[in-house]
């Protein structure tokens, strides 16, 4: 992920007209043929909204010249079709347009719409009536008054289309069986439930296709990922992929990379709305909101960039081995447990991996030993939580007990000490993937990191939990020496 730099900075495009957007995607699948009215209906979708009004954008163009590219036989290519590209870039404009032309001139007798939230998929549903009912075109084969009623949204043409919409859930689309499927910010599914479903509902549909249309998401967007890479792979020829984003590397203030994930930019988004996300947003956010970069987790409990910042991979706790302190913590499948060690060093913590096995029972009997030979000063541990699989020997080794609030307080503190730089770390592949991948999981007015919905972070936890200790752990002075007399 790239350090944030201050706006003051930001890399200007260089010339004084208003920068425009990149209307050609950065990644996208490459077209088996030359494409002209004869081998892509995209010519036709373009005319489409050019006569009801609504002309298309050249990136949206582009994206139908692309999606809608044909076999000899006159099928389409693709039978599934994944656009990212960056926020308010007329997503939902090319979905209602692109839902229109489907059941009015392509032979589409069911369109479905779905998202994560049904008020996402109403208002692409909304806006395709509203262009159909200010068409004069389309307006006169309007089959009756759309039917509005929450959860059983409908428009109907002459020719017996329909246009439905539902929220994405394992239950979505049963009964159906669809030529035409916007499944919209599918960054948003954590699990194949309701892709499982709805995906399903066009296998009937000889030329059916299922339209994929969001921005990027983060290492949680399961099902967005998996198509992405299904794509980029080239491994099915039947999954197309268009792609509006910033190199993963870009520097975050350089405008160039703005204009290759926001192709709408000049247009409708300005360069000063995006120079005002960057002032505001949180870099993760921005990096995925409006660069289409995809981050580790757009909820990410740490600053990564002063995580990152805080590497020391030649130093060692050899010198505090009498002032560490152990933290053991488990995964809750059990598959994986860590010990971390922390140790004051002068106004700074150092931590370090211990050691990580792959479950509780090799835990289990490797740790006493462990414990054994390295004597660190406390050991501590988490109760009532997944690390409860080894509370006895825990509780044998008389280990300092963290539990209720002292967990927020563990984490939080934790995430507070890397942000202010006074966490030196050697840069450990384990933990660094722990801390990238922790999320934060709310309770009043504070968090903990949670063990859902993404991997492990038993590491994080575990490093946690040991600095806790170690900043605030007092040990009994030593007894005074006998007086001789």
């Amino acid at each position: 992920m790239n350090n944030p730099v201050a706006p003051m900075s930001l890399k200007s495009s260089g010339a004084s007209a208003p920068l425009l957007g990149n209307p050609e995607p950065r990644l996208f699948t490459e077209p088996l043929r030359e494409l002209t009215p004869e081998t892509s209906k995209g010519f036709e979708l373009i005319e489409f909204a050019r006569i009801i009004g609504t002309p298309l954008l050249p990136w949206q163009e582009r994206v139908a010249i692309r999606a809608l590219e044909l076999h000899p036989d006159g099928s389409y290519r693709f039978r599934t079709v994944v656009v990212i590209v960056a926020r308010q870039n007329g997503k939902t404009h090319l979905s209602k347009v692109l839902a229109l032309w489907k059941m009015y001139l392509d032979g589409a007798q069911m369109v479905l719409g779905v998202a994560q939230d049904l008020s996402i998929a109403k208002e692409v549903w909304e806006g395709a009536v509203d262009l159909a009912t200010a068409s004069d075109v389309l307006r006169a084969e309007i089959d009756g008054p759309p039917r509005r009623a929450n959860g059983q949204e409908t428009f109907k043409i002459t020719n017996g289309a329909r246009y439905k919409i539902s929220a994405a859930t394992r239950s979505a689309g049963r009964g159906l069986s669809v030529d035409h499927l916007t499944f919209d910010e599918i960054r948003e599914q954590r699990n194949f439930d309701a892709w499982s479903a709805l995906s399903k509902t066009t296998n009937a549909r000889p030329n059916a296709q299922i339209w994929c249309i969001s921005n990027m998401g983060d290492e949680r967007s399961v099902v967005l990922n998996h198509l992405r890479e299904s794509a980029l792979s080239g491994a099915n020829d039947s999954i197309g992929i268009f792609e509006y984003s910033a190199p993963p590397d870009a520097d975050i203030t350089d405008r160039s990379a703005w204009a290759m994930a926001n192709p709408a930019l000049g247009h409708t988004v300005t360069e000063q709305a995006l120079a005002s996300s960057l002032a505001t947003d949180p870099p993760a956010v921005f990096l995925t909101e409006c660069l289409c970069v995809k981050v580790d987790s757009l909820n990410g409990a740490f600053d990564l960039g002063a995580w990152n910042a805080s590497r020391d991979p030649v130093g060692t706790m050899e010198a505090l081995r009498d002032k560490a302190v152990f933290c053991v913590d488990v995964a809750p499948d059990g598959e994986h447990v860590t010990v971390a060690a922390a140790a004051k060093q002068d106004n700074f913590v150092r931590i370090e991996i211990v050691a990580a096995w792959k479950s509780t029972e090799e835990a289990r009997e490797k740790l006493p030993e462990l414990l054994d030979s390295a004597s660190p000063m406390a050991i501590a541990w988490f109760p009532g939580g997944p690390a409860s699989a080894i509370g006895p020997l825990m509780r044998e080794r008389d280990a300092i007990e963290l539990k209720g609030i002292q967990v927020y307080e563990a984490c939080m503190s934790f995430v507070d000490q890397v942000r202010s730089r006074r966490i030196i770390h050697p840069g450990d592949p384990l933990l660094d993937a722990h801390v990238a991948g922790a999320t934060k999981l709310p309770s009043g007015d504070g968090f903990r990191f949670s063990r859902t919905g993404g991997g492990h972070v038993d590491a994080a936890y575990a490093a946690a939990g040991a600095v806790q200790v170690a900043l605030t752990f007092e040990q009994e002075p030593p007894l005074p020496e006998p007086m001789v007399i």
